[in-house]
């Protein structure tokens, strides 16, 4: 793998993806895990056919796709689901995301993940793909602000801040901690100094 891989997570409302998304312009390339998340629940997906197997035709729309709220309803009511299916999944996240990053050129790439500390994703056999973490931090006031403007009510919101990992526990495996607390402008600002951390940690 030629590329530098870069863990970068933070609670929902943090903006993570705003400052993923940010480190673009200076040459950084970035993965959406979320999204190669929702690409092994593609129809016929190898991993498609294992949840079918093992869940059962009702968790499908009339199209044969799965029907994720249903699925949902069925794994967070039993631990003992949510591990079956995470057993299939997360391998099959790991796997496409060690395809993306041998196909990068970019000197630098980040894996855009809301789930970093929680679970064991972007890992294969243990050892985790990236070789650095950045944390998005966020006050809890601005977090459940941006969270309103997106349509959430305090109280989702708060349930959704519950489900993640803490800020302590997002610090303890931290590289490099981004405060998103300020305007855009800021911010932008902040990355700038921070892009420069990055490449010395190419250079290290």
């Amino acid at each position: 793998m030629q590329t530098f891989c870069i863990g970068l997570t933070g609670g929902i409302g943090a903006g993570k993806s705003t400052v993923a998304n940010m480190f673009q312009p200076f040459g950084a390339s970035v993965i959406d895990v979320d999204a190669v998340g929702h690409s092994v629940l593609e129809q016929f997906s190898k991993e498609y056919l294992e949840i079918v197997n093992v869940f059962g035709e009702e968790i499908l729309n009339s199209d044969k796709t799965i029907n994720r709220s249903r699925l949902a309803q069925i794994v967070f009511k039993s631990e003992s689901e949510l591990a079956k299916l995470e057993a299939i999944i997360h391998p099959g996240i790991n796997n496409r995301l060690l395809g993306l990053l041998e196909k990068q050129t970019s000197s630098i790439t980040i894996l855009d993940m809301a789930v970093l500390v929680e679970q064991p994703l972007a890992q294969i056999n243990g050892v985790p793909l990236y070789q650095k973490v950045i944390v998005v931090e966020a006050s809890y006031e601005r977090r459940i602000e941006r969270l309103k403007l997106r349509g959430l009510t305090k109280e989702d919101a708060d349930a959704r801040m519950q489900s993640q990992a803490t800020n302590e526990e997002r610090r303890q495996v931290a590289d490099l901690i981004i405060c998103n607390d300020n305007s855009l402008q800021k911010l932008q600002l902040r990355i700038s100094t921070c892009w420069k951390t990055l490449c010395g940690w190419i250079n290290d």
